[in-house]
């Protein structure tokens, strides 16, 4: 499998984007529920594009700047090529290789870095598809997001709770604990808060 999907931390992580075009847009559109911060340069962009800096003016900057063969990476975590121009991409891609800076070229997916993968959220759930086909991995995402829904976002977020706290106090048999909770289909906020109550008794004894 050369292409093994990771969970990266995006947080104060810089993302070049050179092109303006509708490539560019799908690509940053993949990205826009990360923590990832875009800056995009391009002589021109378009209207999809505008209007995902305009959603999210804090994060997406846009310059209107041309960019040749000679262009000089700096202070960036991930790069993404996009423009019209294939042979610019190619050269610009072997640049950023050779600058260590992981590449991902819209028009040549087999000499990237780093491919993009659909992701489907359910509260601090997440999976990501890949299958090599757009078509094939919206419609397995489109089932996957149905499958997701059976599961309680609540209980997932205070089973997460509970075992940080359960870490955080150096408990025995954590697993045997979570494996416990999973099977009690009335855990809840409420369930946590009495946990709390029942360890912090435990350790005045």
């Amino acid at each position: 499998m050369r292409y093994f999907p990771l969970m990266v931390d995006t947080q104060d992580k810089k993302v070049l984007v050179v092109g303006g075009g509708k490539a560019a847009a799908i690509k940053i559109q993949g990205l826009i529920d990360s923590s990832f911060f875009f800056y995009c340069l391009s002589p021109a962009f378009c209207d999809d594009l505008i209007a995902l800096a305009e959603e999210h003016p804090e994060r997406i900057f846009l310059k209107e700047k041309r960019v040749d063969g000679d262009f000089r990476f700096f202070a960036y975590d991930y790069f993404i090529v996009a423009t019209d121009d294939e042979a610019l991409n190619n050269v610009l891609l072997r640049r950023a290789k050779a600058a260590s800076v992981p590449v991902l070229s819209a028009s040549d997916p087999a000499s990237s870095d780093f491919h993009m993968a659909s992701v489907v959220r359910r509260g601090p759930l997440a999976v990501s598809i890949s299958t090599a086909n757009p078509t094939v991995s919206k419609h397995v995402k489109a089932d996957m997001e149905e499958f997701l829904s059976r599961y309680d976002e609540e209980k997932l977020f205070e089973m997460n709770r509970i075992r940080r706290l359960l870490v955080e106090r150096k408990s025995a048999h954590i697993s045997e604990i979570m494996e416990e909770l999973w099977n009690d289909e009335k855990i809840s906020k409420n369930y946590g808060e009495l946990f709390d109550e029942t360890e912090s008794g435990n350790e005045r004894q």
